[in-house]
């Protein structure tokens, strides 16, 4: 049968036989497919177009007769410049694995070489955006603990040289292969799937910034029809319209077509990007597949989770589901906790999450005795609420009037969601896990592995010093946790006690790669 998308290998086989490593003479340098330029052309023009863009519109609007073409001829022909040193480093890629670790190499006047040692590799991605599924090629991110982007992109490659890169770094770590998506692999479980009502779901109630964005940029284009179109109309009209009741009807309107615009958008978002989610347990790693237009794969060693995090906002636990993040060590870059996490479980009902969670984290306990939050730290929250209250409520009194005066509503508001934010925060500690729970209208429930803990700090403000509370941070690599206001003598102590012993190892014998 054929496999979908084009995305199939060789069906991976495994051998309990130890693999000799072979000399660096004898691995030859692999080249990306000759259709790499082709897959990499858009994405570097959308790049260099963007960052020029960036550096031109301020110029632009300054002058109102535009640029000069002289000034347009430079910049066209830096742009060109770029793009084609892009595309040549893309076509001089080269890459091999030996002794233990990927070397990719690059460039032709200016070499690059980078070295990852496989034992340090975190998790990979496999990437097929829309260009690359029309070429039949596949790009390959390999990350580690460093931070910011992947270590290792290679851009353009055939989906069996893919999934051989793949299946050789994790021989030489000595675990089962990872086969890309399509390829029949014993002993898989799938843990989780999206359809496309839950995706729906799962948009609609996760509105972004880059979600406001688009619709602040369709609202302009809006303007312009209504100037054109609309205004002649109301001025025609305007005795109809300006009857009594018709202001509230038409504001009414025009701020449910606004929430409606801002769903719509957002739900299209998360269908582009989790189309066909599926989540599989290979048994030493966990697989999730999904994208509609870039179809995404990411590969997570169990043995690397180091923090996980279900995140349920009140809006989406009365609709009777959560989103589960996983992070490993591998750190990345992005504003929102979700951008951050290296595999997203978006649609998770709530009847299922503690069986999922513990796929994720197998010694978290079935039940779960939280200590609260210091009752000192309420009258702290609640001295917050009052503060900040009063910084909106008093400047839109002062320049609105009596409706600015209707923004003090907001102080029993604040009093009120402080008391259940301070009522629902709570936190564990076990043998092996650091359990925190925080907030009401968005819970947050964060399990870190205690073994992955970098640092600890207690802190303590000038309040909180005043009520003998204070707050302790745990750092992991890339993210940290906050634990609800202790008192100060106990965040002393837990700063002792949070880390774990790390187990020593015996060195791993090495492992041998196949003839």
């Amino acid at each position: 049968m054929p496999c979908a998308s084009g995305w199939c290998g060789a069906r991976p086989t495994m051998s309990s036989e130890p693999v000799a490593l072979a000399s660096p003479e004898e691995v030859s340098w692999k080249r990306l497919s000759p259709k790499a330029p082709l897959a990499a052309l858009v994405p570097l023009s959308g790049m260099i177009g963007r960052v020029l863009l960036g550096a031109l519109l301020p110029t632009y609007f300054a002058h109102e007769r535009g640029l000069p073409a002289f000034v347009w001829v430079i910049v066209m022909g830096m742009a060109l410049s770029l793009l084609a040193a892009g595309l040549y480093e893309v076509a001089t890629t080269s890459y091999r694995v030996v002794d233990a670790q990927l070397e990719i190499r690059s460039g032709v006047f200016t070499k690059t070489s980078r070295f990852i040692e496989a034992a340090r590799v975190q998790n990979t991605e496999v990437l097929q955006p829309f260009v690359s599924k029309l070429l039949g090629l596949v790009e390959v991110k390999v990350e580690t603990a460093s931070g910011g982007k992947a270590d290792g992109h290679l851009r353009g490659l055939a989906p069996e040289d893919a999934q051989a890169l793949i299946q050789s770094l994790q021989v030489i770590r000595g675990e089962g292969p990872a086969a890309l998506p399509g390829a029949e692999v014993p002993a898989e479980r799938v843990l989780s799937e999206a359809s496309l009502g839950g995706l729906l779901l799962y948009g609609a109630t996760a509105l972004g910034v880059g979600v406001i964005a688009v619709v602040m940029g369709a609202m302009h284009e809006i303007m312009e029809t209504f100037h054109k179109l609309l205004l002649p109309w109301m001025e025609a009209h305007w005795e109809a319209l300006a009857a009594p009741g018709m202001v509230w009807l038409s504001a009414a309107v025009a701020a449910l077509a606004g929430l409606f615009g801002l769903w719509l958008v957002s739900g299209a978002r998360a269908v582009l990007r989790f189309h066909g989610f599926r989540l599989v347990d290979t048994g030493t790693h966990l697989r999730a597949v999904g994208g509609l237009i870039t179809r995404r794969q990411v590969t997570v060693r169990r043995a690397r989770v180091q923090q996980v995090v279900l995140d349920e906002p009140l809006l989406r636990r009365t609709l009777g589901f959560g989103s589960v993040e996983v992070e490993t060590a591998g750190v990345r870059t992005g504003k929102e906790a979700a951008d951050r996490a290296e595999l997203l479980v978006p649609v998770v009902p709530t009847a299922r999450m503690p069986e999922l969670l513990r796929e994720f984290v197998p010694e978290l306990p079935d039940t779960l005795p939280f200590r609260g939050a210091h009752p000192k730290a309420l009258l702290r929250a609640r001295i917050r609420a009052v503060g900040l209250s009063v910084l909106v409520a008093a400047p839109a009194t002062w320049f609105m009037g009596a409706w600015g005066a209707v923004a003090w509503l907001l102080l029993p508001a604040q009093l009120f969601g402080a008391w259940f934010d301070w009522r629902f925060q709570g936190w564990l500690v076990t043998e092996t896990l650091v359990v925190v729970r925080q907030g009401f209208w968005r819970r947050r429930t964060t399990v870190v592995q205690r073994s992955r803990i970098q640092s600890v700090r207690a802190r303590q403000g000038p309040l909180e010093r005043g009520y003998g509370i204070g707050h302790v941070r745990i750092d992991v690599a890339g993210s940290h946790v906050v634990l609800p206001s202790v008192g100060w003598e106990e965040a002393q102590a837990l700063i002792d006690v949070l880390p774990a012993r790390r187990v020593s190892r015996a060195p791993r014998p090495a492992a041998r790669l196949p003839a």
